[in-house]
């Protein structure tokens, strides 16, 4: 089905789309979509794609992990079971990242510990170290206002607004819709990655339903200016098309790579070749 060109010109302008103007640019021809959404976020963000290299600390941490992490994100993506455990890991973390960005943990699991008073937790958190919350699924908190709410009394940032689990039905442009009302009552958020972190083993997402997500992210959130894609979880393939159909940012590139395949076959020159391949300017994101 063809877009519909009353509906491309309103999201061309950066106006708000119903949920009837969301659900037909779903139905619409891919490649129709891709092309549209591409329009937009070179519009909007040019024709540069940032990617963000993370060293993720996920148990018993180790300087030797810290080794050509220069200027990277250290992310903690371990919560433990307890408040007193959770504050000596990023007190820890704290000693082995020194100056650069640390982040950490699911918004969402912070709040299903019931450690306490969101705020005061999440102030706490701060005060031992973490410079802000790696990410907020907005599908698992409860009142992911209220959540976010406390983020900003607490001065703690939340890096990027995701999705936990795959949307079924006719949900996603429900979804959208509530990702837009919520970046725009919190404007210093500008990331989305509307890609689940978990997949349905009875119903896999396809590619082709994958970066339909990402164009309607980028067609109905003119607010945010980066549409994300994890390059670690869903690989350089999927994540190459994903930037041509809106996407301006590959998040979690690693830090660690085989020197034996030579410099040429690192994980940040292959994220620059595909981002060039795919024929934008590669620019590493500032962890900061």
């Amino acid at each position: 089905m063809n877009i519909n060109l009353a509906i491309a010109e309103r999201a061309r302008a950066g106006e708000a789309l119903t949920v009837a103007e969301i659900d037909e640019l779903g139905a619409s021809d891919i490649l129709s979509l891709g092309m549209l959404a591409d329009e937009v976020r070179r519009a909007r963000v040019g024709e540069s794609v940032t990617f963000t290299r993370v060293l993720e600390l996920s148990g018993a941490l180790g300087a030797s992990g810290a080794l050509g992490a220069s200027g990277a994100e250290v992310r903690i993506t371990f919560l433990p079971n307890t408040f007193d455990e959770t504050e000596g890991l990023i007190a820890e973390a704290r000693m082995l990242a020194g100056p650069q960005l640390l982040t950490g943990f699911s918004l969402a699991d912070i709040a299903d510990r019931h450690w306490g008073k969101l705020v005061d937790i999440l102030k706490r958190l701060k005060r031992a170290g973490l410079d802000a919350i790696a990410e907020a699924p907005v599908d698992r908190l409860h009142d992911a206002e209220d959540a976010l709410r406390a983020c900003d009394a607490a001065g703690l940032p939340v890096r990027c607004l995701s999705l936990q689990s795959p949307i079924e039905g006719d949900g996603r442009s429900s979804w959208l819709i509530h990702l837009r009302d919520l970046v725009k009552k919190f404007p210093a958020i500008d990331t989305v990655n509307p890609l689940s972190r978990e997949q349905s083993i009875a119903v896999p997402t396809t590619g082709y339903e994958d970066v339909r997500a990402v164009a309607l992210a980028r067609l109905v959130l003119p607010s945010v200016k980066t549409i994300q894609v994890d390059w670690a979880q869903y690989g350089p393939k999927l994540a190459q098309v994903a930037l041509t159909f809106g996407a301006n940012d590959l998040d979690r590139v690693s830090t660690v790579d085989d020197e034996s395949l030579g410099r040429r076959r690192t994980s940040v020159e292959d994220v620059k070749r595909n981002i060039t391949a795919a024929g934008f300017t590669p620019v590493e994101r500032a962890a900061g």
